[in-house]
């Protein structure tokens, strides 16, 4: 059976909405994705996951 990569989860930044991959985090058996610390574009250090990025432009 082949194995089917994650994919990863992906955050906007707010500064300037650019879309960064997560950077993976190993958690000892796990693995989760984290945002980056600073966007490379703009130097923002906010970013939302892309999930809520709708729901946080119209609030």
């Amino acid at each position: 059976m082949s194995h089917t990569p994650d994919l990863p989860e992906e955050y906007v930044c707010t500064g300037c909405h650019a879309i960064y991959a997560g950077t993976v985090s190993n958690d000892g058996d796990t693995h989760h994705f984290e945002a980056p610390d600073e966007c490379a574009a703009c130097g923002s250090t906010a970013f939302v996951p892309l999930e809520q990025y709708v729901h946080e432009a119209s609030a």
